[in-house]
């Protein structure tokens, strides 16, 4: 069994011949019992595998399902045993079933390389769907309709655009368009706040938002495991939660004003007395002393717990001559001026809080140890889930020695001990509460994964996109990952695969939005495919050949040379490596002409040189006249419009045409223009006594030139014969003099260029094809000498 992995470290000592030299989507019975070769069985694997990959994305008519193709054991190599598929088996004579010798093919290291190549170049374009073929996305969405970027919603928020089946995804693809065009100028955060406002996103969605935003507001200054990045998405999560409880007493106090009595007294402290002058809470034992009426420990817990440390403190006053509480009162007031916690006076806390552990029965109290030490009991308070984890977070937020262990405990309590079991136990429409526990203690890449498996896939893909261009997603180390990888060692600790999470995304409009497609896809530049390509680069050369939209995606050429811009200049100042790299796709594929051109728009004329050399060697010695004709002209346009093609690649192409004309000439039986041009070129000699010198000349003919040579030296000695036995037999018709007038004198020119093709033939060090030399000696007799 073969792996998807395997494939390319197989294909090296494996011999394969052209792989995808047959069309992808043809499907063929192959009888292997004769004649096996590794060759033919792997083609016919790999290509029903890869091409269908491709097909089945095409038809819209019969869903994929999962495994179809690679599904989880990987491919099937054939052995190089064959197996007999007849039921008529062959015995030798002792009565032993005669097994088909395998056989392995001369292997042409040159075409072994070119494809290998194919074969990457298949992989990659296949890669995109074995991702998904392999792990179906959860839930299927429907793709709003393309739009034109002009089309877009307008400054009030509306659309102009009737045909559009989900609003909120575009909006949210052209938020992500202009920070891409803005080159990371604008603010990712304040354009998916946009996008979020403008699409009317309300219910668990905008409180899912509001979560984000509220934690990812600015770019990380150290990694992601830092103790730096910790403290700051500690402080940002108790920040938010602080503003959530104020708001809700602020939405308490508003709906009851005449309880409140307010007034216009500003600040949070004159909140809090109003809030709790509403008396929404639980009658309790208030302990020590009062303020404004008010338990003073009710205050100044609502104090701190709505974010105020400066209110608190004014409330602590009061309890400074109180001993056994002198340090939970000095412990506060350090808070406040300093925002940590002193490490020794924690150590005092502790020690006090242990002698008042037994008789402290005012559950504020309580609460403000809880808040200082952590892990203490506080479910009387902690009786909603933000109240919950700010009773987890805020004492690691006022810790003087944070460490990632710490972190670690409270992020196993949320997704590990509790998990989705809990905070999900009525089914995946409570989302909402554990996406909460998870974004506030930071772990992020689970948080996604759930919106994702949610169905709120256009959530989690921007989700994701913020959190990865501000610093703070973990990446799968390989891009065919599972969606998300938990670190073996470390069960709090996962991996996003971003690669997979966009791909799956964008599936379902990549074939009729290739604009917005490409937005997404430019976020992955950087990650590699299993063959080591980009997937931004793969990404946009498998656009080009599903969608055929090459002029518009990557830009055109004009007569005069010169290159108009496409969609790919939006992203890259200098597009010219992601050109070649779809070129060389297009090379391989066996579309040589617009593989010229794309190399010629991409400014590398010298590969549009070779290529258009390979391909006319390759088509002069295949005989091909319809296509020799197509290469030559557009061989001709090439020098003209080409930008610094290597001098040695423009020669060679120059004299492949030269020669191209002087098969023509050959075909069409112009002996003297043939006998002209073979003399000009000096390729061939014409006449023995020039057989030495051409021949110490050729190791200045290039490669492809020379494997041209033997075709060369066929066609234009069979031109030459032919034309003397014309010659001759219209002179015989004429009773002309044949002493004088023999075609067949060794004088004559012609037969001097033929004797000479005959003796370079043998002495020319390459070696000339046998049927080649064969028939040079067949047509030489044939003149009778």
């Amino acid at each position: 069994m073969l792996h998807f992995e395997e494939i390319l470290g197989r294909v090296d000592h494996q011999g394969l011949t052209k792989l995808f030299g047959a069309s992808l989507f043809q499907s063929q019975d192959v009888d292997i019992s004769h004649n096996f070769t590794v060759r033919n069985g792997v083609e016919h694997e790999l290509c029903g595998i890869l091409g269908g990959s491709e097909g089945n994305w095409q038809r819209d008519a019969q869903p994929v399902q999962k495994k179809m193709m690679f599904g989880e054991r990987g491919i099937q190599i054939p052995s190089r045993q064959a197996e007999a598929h007849s039921s008529e088996e062959t015995f030798t004579e002792d009565g032993i079933v005669e097994i088909p010798q395998a056989v392995i093919d001369d292997i042409d290291e040159e075409e072994l390389d070119e494809d290998i190549l194919r074969v990457k170049v298949e992989t990659d374009r296949a890669f995109f769907n074995h991702m998904l073929l392999a792990r179906p996305a959860a839930v299927p969405m429907t793709p709003a309709q393309a739009m034109e970027r002009n089309d877009l919603p307008t400054g009030n928020g509306t659309f102009v655009n009737k045909n559009i089946s989900d609003r909120r995804e575009l909006l949210f693809g052209d938020k992500l368009h202009k920070y891409l065009k803005s080159q990371g100028k604008k603010s990712l955060v304040e354009l998916m706040k946009e996008a979020v406002e403008e699409s009317g996103t309300d219910g668990a969605l905008a409180d899912v938002w509001n979560d984000v935003t509220s934690v990812l507001n600015r770019k990380t200054v150290a990694s992601r495991d830092d103790v730096t990045t910790t403290a700051n998405l500690l402080e940002d999560a108790c920040r938010y939660l602080q503003k959530v409880f104020t708001d809700h007493m602020q939405t308490v106090v508003e709906r009851n004003l005449e309880i409140a009595e307010r007034g216009g007294i500003p600040g949070k402290r004159g909140l809090v007395n109003a809030f709790l002058k509403v008396g929404t809470e639980e009658p309790f034992q208030p302990e020590d002393d009062s303020i404004d009426g008010m338990p003073t420990w009710q205050v100044t817990y609502h104090c701190v717990r709505a974010g105020d440390m400066q209110a608190a403190a004014e409330t602590l006053n009061r309890l400074k001559s109180f001993p056994q509480c002198a340090t939970l009162v000095a412990s506060l007031n350090h808070v406040a001026k300093h925002k940590k916690l002193d490490a020794e006076l924690k150590k005092k806390l502790k020690v006090e809080w242990r002698h008042n552990v037994g008789h402290t029965k005012d559950k504020y109290k309580r609460a403000l140890y809880a808040a200082l030490l952590g892990g203490l009991e506080s479910a009387a308070l902690a009786d909603t889930l933000e109240n919950w984890i700010w009773f987890k977070l805020y004492p690691l937020h006022v810790d003087p020695q944070l460490t990632p262990l710490l972190f670690q405990e409270v992020q196993k309590a949320v997704s590990i001990d509790y998990g989705e079991q809990y905070f999900m136990s009525n089914g995946p429409s409570e989302f909402q509460y554990f996406f909460t526990a998870l974004w506030l203690s930071g772990q992020f890449e689970r948080a996604i994964y759930l919106l994702h498996e949610c169905g709120q896939r256009v959530d989690s893909v921007h989700v994701a996109i913020l959190a990865h261009k501000l610093g703070y997603l973990r990446m799968s180390v390989k891009s065919t990952d599972e969606m998300l990888v938990v670190d073996p060692n470390d069960a709090t600790k996962c991996h996003l695969n971003l690669a997979r999470l966009i791909v799956a995304y964008t599936k379902n409009f990549e074939l009729i939005d290739v604009p917005r497609s490409l937005d997404y896809w430019f976020l992955l530049k950087g990650i590699s495919t299993p063959t080591g390509s980009d997937v931004f680069e793969m990404a946009v050369s498998r656009s080009v050949y599903l969608t055929g939209q090459c002029d518009a995606i990557l830009g055109t050429l004009t007569p005069d040379g010169r290159r108009e811009k496409g969609l790919i200049d939006e992203y890259l100042d200098d597009p010219s490596e992601v050109i070649n790299r779809v070129a060389s796709d297009t090379e391989l594929t066996g579309e040589w002409d617009q593989a010229v051109s794309l190399y010629l728009l991409a400014s590398k004329s010298t590969n549009a040189a070779k290529l258009l050399s390979s391909e006319i060697s390759e088509t002069l010695r295949a005989d091909n006249k319809e296509k020799i004709g197509e290469l030559v002209t557009v061989a001709e346009q090439f020098k003209r419009v080409q930008k610094g093609c290597q001098a040695a690649e423009y020669a060679t192409l120059s004299l492949l045409v030269d020669l191209a004309v002087l098969f023509d000439h050959c075909r069409n039986d112009n002996a003297d223009t043939a006998y002209g041009i073979s003399s000009h070129l000096r390729l061939i000699p014409t006449e023995p006594d020039q057989v030495t010198v051409i021949v110490n000349e050729f190791h200045m003919v290039p490669q492809k030139v020379r494997e041209v040579l033997p075709d060369m030296c066929l066609h234009l000695m069979k031109c030459l014969v032919d034309h003397c036995i014309r010659q001759s037999t219209s002179l015989a018709n004429r009773g002309a003099n044949a002493a004088n007038t023999s075609m067949f004198s060794s004088s004559n020119r012609y037969v001097k260029q033929i004797k000479a093709i005959v003796l370079y033939s043998a002495t020319v060090p390459y070696k000339f094809p046998t049927h080649v030399t064969s028939k040079l000696l067949q047509l030489q007799a044939s003149l009778g000498f």
